[in-house]
């Protein structure tokens, strides 16, 4: 996460720097003209991407150290029993044709 950051900033100066390149091409300017801007919107939207993503990156860091003080929460069904609840000697009752009685259907 620690990139982040840095990614922020170097797509941030690309796509200004592409989108420089592209306007001074299409004004017709001269190229030491339209290197001149590109490198100064690199150097500017890079500062200004940099600052974005410590932004980002604390933000996202308090929504991660807030779940983990949170926790992992439990989901229990309250209407059936806990294992520790079950009596021990229970055994398992596998279903069989002779089981069909057991089984309740609701009224229609």
């Amino acid at each position: 996460m620690k990139v982040l950051k840095l990614r922020i900033a170097l797509c941030l100066a690309l796509i200004v720097g592409a989108l420089t390149l592209l306007n001074g091409m299409l004004q017709g300017a001269r190229l030491e003209t339209v290197i001149y801007r590109i490198i100064i919107s690199i150097a500017i939207f890079g500062l200004i991407g940099y600052g974005l993503g410590i932004i980002v990156e604390r933000f996202l860091e308090n929504i991660v150290v807030k779940n983990i003080e949170q926790g992992p929460k439990d989901i229990v069904n309250e209407e059936q029993p806990l294992e520790e609840d079950l009596p021990v000697d229970s055994e398992f009752a596998p279903f069989t044709s002779e089981s069909f009685q057991q089984i309740t259907r609701p009224k229609e």
